[in-house]
């Protein structure tokens, strides 16, 4: 007799897109949701999940963001939430630090070869 049980990790994107101004980039974008962690598995049944997170990812610059857990059990059960600055522990900027636009200090993301700030030829 075989058991089969393992433990998988996962990320489901949720039923949430708002829009926004972006703080590390100044571009417009828009939040999307996501929830990530484990699952324990008994012959591909997920029993129960551990290690819940929820996470905001804007689609100007690729940042990722770890939200406050109550705004992300708002979410994941469709009730309205409006993300504020305050509930985002920022993980990943999705910008270098080392390419900064000479003329304004703008950053921007690798391959541009326009400042997306002040317009200037990039090299």
């Amino acid at each position: 007799m075989f058991i089969l049980i393992d433990v998988r990790s996962f990320q489901e994107q949720l039923d949430y897109n708002e829009p926004m101004t972006c703080s590390h980039c100044g571009r417009f974008g828009r939040y999307e949701a996501f929830v990530s962690g484990s699952r324990f598995r008994l012959f591909f049944i997920p029993l129960f999940t551990f290690g819940k997170q929820y996470l905001v990812h804007t689609t100007c610059c690729n940042s990722w963001a770890r939200l406050n857990p109550e705004k992300g059990k708002a979410i994941e059960k469709n009730r309205p939430v409006h993300i504020e600055e305050e509930d985002l522990e920022w993980v990943d900027t999705g910008y270098s630090a080392d390419l900064q636009c000479p003329n304004c200090g703008h950053p921007y993301e690798a391959g541009t070869n326009y400042c997306p700030s002040c317009g200037e030829p990039l090299r």
